[in-house]
């Protein structure tokens, strides 16, 4: 059981249990949640509901590290394997939805593959003279964010340098898988 103090994800969110709430809504327990890098955001999970996968300890340092290490080895979401996508409104609509599948599973290994569909995808886009989607921006900037969160307290270091730590982690293992 949590208590007070104990540091989680729930959904996306990492959050520090403030309190256990007993009786406190139609007679079953709350855990009172705050986010961490969203200020205002106070959340109330009944104790019954609070299970993997909505709700999850933070990744440890190590696994922290193995997700990044993988980064290189992953791959972007296969537009070729989209169903029925055969226009580009139909391809940007799969898109999407393969985007918010992955999201929904609260995996923070699932958040890799989108950033990395949006950044081949704009990488094309920019190459035929055009700019990233509204789509691509949006979920990459939202699963950018969840993913630099958990990292942030998993490694222990500020959110802010999450991204330079990530950046210069998978380039020194790019360069070692190529000599």
């Amino acid at each position: 059981m949590l208590s007070p103090g104990d540091t989680i994800v729930y959904r996306h969110h990492v959050c520090t249990v403030t309190a256990v709430r007993e009786n406190y809504f139609e007679d079953r327990d709350y855990f009172e949640l705050n986010a961490l890098f969203e200020n205002s955001l106070k959340l109330f999970v009944a104790v019954d509901e609070a299970k993997p996968p909505a709700l999850r300890p933070v990744m440890s340092k190590q696994e922290a590290l193995a997700l990044i290490d993988s980064i290189a080895d992953v791959e972007g979401i296969d537009e070729g394997t989209l169903t029925g996508a055969n226009t580009p409104t139909l391809v940007e609509r799969r898109m999407r939805e393969e985007y918010d599948k992955r999201l929904k599973t609260f995996q923070p290994e699932d958040l890799v593959p989108i950033m990395k569909s949006v950044r081949e995808r704009t990488a094309r886009r920019t190459h035929a003279g055009r700019q990233i989607t509204a789509t691509d921006k949006r979920y990459f900037d939202l699963a950018e964010g969840l993913l630099f969160d958990e990292l942030s307290v998993a490694l222990d270091i500020p959110r802010e340098e999450v991204k330079d730590f990530l950046v210069e982690r998978v380039k020194r293992i790019e360069t070692a898988q190529h000599r």
